[in-house]
């Protein structure tokens, strides 16, 4: 369907609109844009000028939108060449909307996720046909543009921020009769007093989201009773809201508004940082309520029937959170309450003791940080259909009651228990957990400090061979008693990170048949063992596991070898890093690996020093390698395969390289990204590139006595 109406809209609009991609040269040739209108292109994490040389002829051009691709947030970074905003947007006279959204730039135009902006210009209140303004995610921009009450067009305007006595006031809104859809209110603690807040006429403006936030700073200290005038005053239009926030109200009780059944559409509620409340509003009675998330309000003790209202409460309700409640005591509901409630989460409520819950018959996850234990027993009483538990920070939460609460998690796929120290024992054993735990999947354990094994007979588990066959992936993280563990033969991933005391890991059988994943890292103590036979190989790498994928060595410190490497011939990514005892590496195996693509071997001084030779798997792409113990500028030629593209050099204690071209021998002229690191010597990197015709990007990271990369060494660079 995706594909007819991209067709249906490309004849409809013909030679006016296309998207910039990578074929762009093929498609237009030498050829000026001149008959384009709107245009897009999708971020790459380096924008560069060549990709809009051939738009300086683009003179008709409307509409010029940057387009993500996935999952964008304030991690993700695309940096756009600022030769672009100087050289091409400049000569495009008839632009009437321009997006540079998630891009890292200083000059800004439309500012959406742009989080260095602090201020916008003078000049803004000239737009005055201005439609449409995107201000989210710009969360240094603590002032309103001078006279944007003036611009009476605009239809849209995402954030709204209130100043003292020379910045915006609220009642300025009250000429923007236009607005709709999302907005959020920031600096309400500067409003003065209650007529200002009605001349906004909010309840008169269609939005669909709502963030009422009075702020941290503010000019103006208003009484209790001034505060709930104001907040009554913003009272939104119930018949188009759909999304409503509240932050940081200083007022110690909600008008009637506030909850209130008429908002049949509101599907998502957010209450914050409101801390001179003693009360919760009467949320109960939203009809299409199905996301509630309540925080930072210390002087509530109870909740209990004035948050539920009457009748049915939460008919809708899916996700509740509550967080940061420091005096909360008392939880109680009634028959019905909640009854399709599927996630529930209470962190930091350290005080809450009193439950008094009936029936949560849909519920699946359950997340506890930082609470009492008492709070998780009440809870899987009447919750027997929990499929994720998280815990966190549990005080209380010994062998005894874990036990006891396992009972009641017949239906639990996944498992994570963090930073709890007082239990030792997941299981009495594995039999006994497989009559409880039947649908257990994913189990995480984090710093449990005295955290021994998962079972406290584990002999039991070579008696009586692996009984729970559901079992697929555990990790276990900085449980620094914990001993020995003994895996299910049922396993696929398996992670076991700075458990410093750990000194071995076992499956029943001895196999590990099924596992695909395998991450050890930091445990100083693992030792190694014969497996029968001659075979002598670090204990958890055998023959028998030919399904493995993925294997991740850092840190063993007393791994000396692998020999078993030829057997796994499904592997695709492999890292031995910082294995300081390994001495022999199966290197002659490598080309039997016809999966694998990614390699990583560094900071193994003890590894033979024969090794490399030169023999690589077909269809490697990514290779990281270096700190070993033979030189990397004695290493002979390696014939690396034409699919290796990414190459980065890591030098070791023993390599004194001065000038580059002593490494060009290795290089294939097959890579477009390359790197070298750690070589404190090395002077000049002007020969011994010449040959890497493709080369795009090109890292020297700790070199500090590099001085010469001349302007026209590699043309193929990315600016």
């Amino acid at each position: 369907m995706h594909d007819l109406l991209n067709d249906l809209a490309t004849y409809v609009v013909g030679d006016f609109l296309s998207r910039l991609d990578i074929e762009i040269k093929q498609e237009f040739g030498k050829e000026p844009l001149k008959k384009q209108r709107h245009m897009s292109f999708v971020c790459e994490d380096y924008v560069v000028y060549k990709r809009f040389e051939l738009f300086r002829g683009a003179k008709n051009l409307r509409t010029f939108l940057a387009l993500s691709v996935g999952v964008v947030d304030i991690w993700t970074t695309f940096y756009l060449s600022n030769k672009v905003l100087n050289d091409i947007l400049q000569e495009l006279p008839l632009l009437r909307v321009l997006s540079l959204s998630n891009l890292r730039i200083r000059e800004t135009l439309i500012v959406s996720g742009c989080y260095e902006l602090i201020k916008l210009p003078k000049s803004f209140s000239k737009l005055k046909n201005l439609q449409n303004f995107d201000m989210r995610d710009t969360p240094d921009l603590k002032k309103m543009p001078l006279g944007i009450g003036k611009l009476k067009s605009l239809q849209t305007l995402s954030k709204i921020i209130i100043g003292g006595d020379s910045g915006f006031a609220i009642k300025e809104l009250k000429k923007l009769q236009n607005l709709h859809g999302k907005v959020a209110i920031a600096g309400l603690g500067n409003v003065q007093n209650a007529m200002d807040a009605r001349e906004a006429n909010l309840s008169q403006k269609r939005f669909t989201e709502l963030e009422l936030n009075w702020g941290s700073e503010f000019n103006v200290l208003g009484t209790e009773l001034l505060e709930k005038e104001i907040l009554n005053e913003l009272r939104p239009h119930n018949g188009t809201l759909e999304k409503l926030g509240i932050t940081s109200y200083r007022g110690t009780e909600f008008p009637n508004w506030v909850g209130g059944p008429s908002f049949l559409r509101l599907t998502k509620v957010s209450i914050d940082g409101c801390e001179e409340c003693t009360s919760l509003p009467r949320l109960g009675q939203l009809p299409s309520l199905k996301e509630l998330f309540i925080g930072k309000m210390s002087k509530v003790k109870v909740v209990g029937l004035e948050f539920l209202g009457t009748d049915l409460a939460f008919p809708s309700l899916e996700i509740l959170r509550f967080s940061s409640m420091s005096g909360w005591e008392e939880w109680s509901t009634n028959s019905g309450a909640f009854h399709y409630l599927q996630e529930l989460r209470i962190l930091d409520c350290p005080n809450l003791v009193r439950l008094s819950l009936e029936a949560l018959p849909s519920l699946r996850i359950l997340k506890l940080r930082k609470c009492d234990h008492g709070v998780l027993k009440n809870l899987v009483d009447v919750a027997s259909t929990i499929t994720k538990l998280e815990i966190i920070a549990m005080s209380g939460l010994t062998d005894e009651l874990w036990r006891g609460v396992i009972g009641c998690l017949g239906d639990v796929e996944e498992i994570s228990i963090r930073s709890c120290n007082e239990i030792r024992y997941l299981w009495e054993s594995e039999a006994e957990a497989s009559k409880v735990l039947m649908n257990l999947k994913n189990l995480d354990l984090y710093e449990c400090e005295n955290l021994m094994s998962l079972g406290e007979k584990e002999e039991d588990n070579i008696n009586s061979g692996s009984s729970l066959t559901s079992f697929r992936r555990l990790k276990v993280w900085k449980c620094n008693n914990l001993e020995h563990c003994s895996c299910p033969d049922s396993m696929e991933e398996l992670t076991i990170g700075d458990c410093h005391s750990i000194t071995s890991v076992s499956f029943p059988t001895g196999g590990g048949q099924k596992l695909k994943e395998l991450l050890i890292t930091g445990c100083k103590k693992l030792l190694e063992k014969e497996l029968g036979g001659r075979e002598k190989t670090g204990m958890l790498i055998n023959s028998k596991m030919q399904m493995l994928r993925s294997v991740h060595i850092y840190k063993w410190q007393n791994l000396k070898w692998i020999i078993a490497l030829g057997y796994f011939i499904n592997l695709v990514r492999l890292a031995i890093i910082e294995c300081p005892s390994m001495e022999l590496f199966p290197d002659h195996d490598l080309p039997n690996l016809t999966s694998l693509t990614h390699l990583r071997i560094e900071k193994c001084t003890s590894m033979d020093a024969s090794f490399p030779r030169g023999l690589w798997p077909p269809k490697l792409c990514y290779l990281r390698i270096g700190g070993l113990k033979k030189p990397i500028s004695e290493w002979g030629p390696q014939n690396f395969p034409t699919s290796l593209v990414n190459l980065r050099l890591q030098a070791g204690p023993y390599d004194d390289m001065k000038k580059f071209d002593q490494l060009s021998h290795l290089l294939p002229s097959s890579l477009t990204i390359f790197g070298i690191e750690g070589f404190e010597k090395l002077e000049s990197v002007s020969t011994g590139l010449q040959h890497l015709t493709s080369l795009q990007r090109l890292f020297i990271e700790n070199c500090p006595k590099t001085k010469d990369l001349p302007e026209n060494l590699l043309p193929s660079l990315l600016p």
